[in-house]
């Protein structure tokens, strides 16, 4: 994007970023415990055949990517079930209507499981690491990450 006639241009540049934060997970039973959990791994078997990052297919090239490829829970993470506000949750899923559609939709939605290489979804440009602000910024500009 050029530069308005009067704006100095800042040069490109490189920026090392640090985030140090306390993430609360509530009690939760190990994965393989919770009976939706074959819903996850029918899913896995079913989409893996055919699966590419997420990330590749929105640059329409996997120059960025790197590792195996792996299922990422977008918008809520199985740790967190238990503390989230169902409510919230419907208004943005209408396929979650109650707490037994949740648990489902949870380890078999396909709004949200999404596939990302190992580099995506926990590397150093992963979704698990980044800011989402940096995450937001990566998926219009390829290379801001790395």
């Amino acid at each position: 994007m050029p530069a308005h006639r009067h704006d100095p241009v800042v040069p490109a540049h490189d920026q090392n970023v640090t985030h140090r934060y306390t993430v609360h997970y509530p009690d939760h039973a190990p994965r393989e415990d919770d009976p939706h959990y074959h819903l996850f791994e029918e899913y896995r078997r079913r989409t893996r055949p055919t699966a590419r990052c997420a990330m590749a297919v929105r640059y329409g090239t996997a120059a960025h990517c790197s590792g195996g490829l792996e299922l990422h829970h977008s918008a809520v993470e199985f740790a967190v079930a238990n503390e989230v506000d169902l409510n919230l949750v419907m208004r943005d899923f209408p396929e979650v209507h109650d707490s037994e559609s949740f648990e489902r939709w949870l380890e078999s939605g396909a709004s949200q499981l999404v596939w990302l290489c190992a580099f995506h979804h926990r590397g150093r440009a992963g979704v698990h690491v980044v800011s989402a602000a940096d995450w937001a910024a990566a998926q219009y500009a390829p290379g801001f990450l790395e």
